[in-house]
């Protein structure tokens, strides 16, 4: 598409774009809760329906900007997996209505290129979000636990009145696995009363929790240990710590439990968001071992849901495609890059980037792809077509050298081609002969095969 074209379509997309930004409010409006109002929404959705014009018919492409779009979606509070599927179908839809088949299929690899980028935007912004809460929580049971540990230090009595009122249960057990110390607002989440819980052997009380009773078991042996189990609704890590007199025998053991399954679920959000959007989102650790996998994309790889990745080196899943263990060679290195792989038939772009520490250490590589199968398709076939209009050109200059070039007009008939085509090809070929006039295409066409 020339220059003419773009300023043409940018032209219609902005008188479009208050429709466009009604459609997309619909498209998202129950998908998720907005702390703003209706009217602040279609307005923000407006200007972003306006940047989203401005970068299909921008000369050049900014992958950053379309990707700012999913992080304005994401802080606009519309978070859920259908919003996300909900905004890339209805642009996808209204940004490419009404096109000709020439100026759409020219639009094509820009629109997909802007859908991907937006969908790449979305998931990092929620995933930063998501990375940020679970990073409070975090501070903030490190709080509570720098608490619990400081409690334990002091007299019973200091212990209950720090304890009793922190989200844990803490138990406190002598050799025999007797409960002796119970405390902590998560015991009720546990089932238990403090009153009733004291005296009771901890074997007892969590029979029907083998993974806790064993290491309970662990820990009364002299063994730290720590767990993650989920008990019902509630998931919960265990840490458990022997307790040993002067001399270092042990006479106990202490268990604090701490509710996580805020931390969880976000964790699990963070997955159903990605399972359902059209990418495979992996991240590799710096042996190139899987330890993510995830994504709607996967499902074009043909893999049952027993063939994940996570935990296989990326070397030895895809050991019989060497353009992918070229590429997972070329981000372990800490070079960011974009690049096209096809598996199984289907083509992927993907994008890697280096994931580092603090102080610069490669810490893994995060890859982002996207299934462009049908956009490659579509792309080859545009070559095709492509090629045969050149053949088309070809065949018809003898055509024309035969013909009354008052009569051209009908040329295109055998040909399968309008008459405005005829026309336009007629003075594609004056000019690739070097002459100013369309009636000197025969006199010139005769010259140029010698059949003068």
């Amino acid at each position: 598409m020339d220059t003419e074209g773009y300023a043409d379509l940018r032209r219609q997309l902005h008188a479009r774009r208050d429709a466009i930004a009604g459609e997309w409010q619909r498209a998202i409006a129950r998908t998720a809760f907005s702390p703003a109002d209706p009217t602040t929404v279609r307005h923000a959705l407006a200007r972003l329906t306006g940047e989203a014009g401005e970068l299909l018919t921008a000369e050049q492409f900014a992958p950053e900007r379309a990707q700012d779009l999913g992080v304005a979606l994401v802080a606009l509070g519309y978070t859920a997996p259908e919003a996300l599927r909900g905004t890339m179908r209805m642009l996808g839809r209204e940004l490419s209505a009404d096109l000709p088949s020439a100026q759409l299929a020219a639009l094509q690899p820009r629109l997909a290129a802007l859908l991907r980028e937006l969908a790449f935007g979305f998931c990092a912004a929620l995933r930063d979000m998501i990375l940020a809460e679970q990073e409070d929580e975090r501070r903030g049971q490190l709080a509570e636990r720098r608490r619990i540990e400081a409690a334990l230090r002091a007299s019973e009595a200091q212990l209950r009145a720090v304890v009793g009122n922190l989200p844990i249960a803490l138990l406190a057990l002598d050799q025999t696995g007797s409960v002796t110390v119970a405390e902590g607002r998560g015991l009720a989440a546990l089932g238990l009363v403090r009153e009733e819980a004291i005296g009771r052997s901890a074997f007892d009380l969590f029979a029907a929790e083998p993974i806790l009773v064993g290491e309970l078991r662990r820990a009364l042996a002299g063994e730290e240990c720590a767990a993650v189990v989920t008990l019902g609704e509630l998931v919960v890590e265990a840490r458990h710590t022997p307790l040993r007199d002067e001399e270092g025998a042990i006479v106990g053991a202490i268990a604090v439990a701490l509710d996580i399954t805020a931390r969880v679920r976000a964790e699990e959000r963070l997955r159903a968001v990605v399972g359902h959007a059209p990418i495979v989102l992996f991240v590799l650790d710096p042996r190139g071992t899987v330890t993510l996998s995830v994504g709607q994309g996967l499902a074009a790889l043909h893999r049952r849901p027993d063939e994940t990745p996570v935990g296989h080196s990326i070397f030895e899943v895809y050991r019989d495609t060497p353009t992918v263990l070229d590429h997972a060679r070329r981000a372990l290195t800490g070079e960011a890059f974009i690049a096209r792989t096809i598996i199984d038939g289907a083509t992927y772009e993907t994008y890697y980037l280096p994931l580092r520490a603090t102080d610069g250490t490669l810490t893994g590589v995060l890859g982002v792809g996207t299934d462009i199968t049908a956009r490659a398709r579509a792309e080859a076939a545009l070559r095709r077509r492509e090629a045969r209009l050149s053949a088309t050109e070809e065949a018809l200059l003898p055509l024309l050298v035969r013909a009354d070039l008052t009569t051209y007009r009908q040329v295109g008939a055998p040909l399968g081609l309008r008459p405005e085509r005829v026309r336009d090809l007629v003075k594609s070929i004056a000019a690739k002969l070097g002459v100013e006039s369309e009636r000197d295409v025969v006199s010139a066409a005769i010259r140029e095969r010698e059949l003068l």
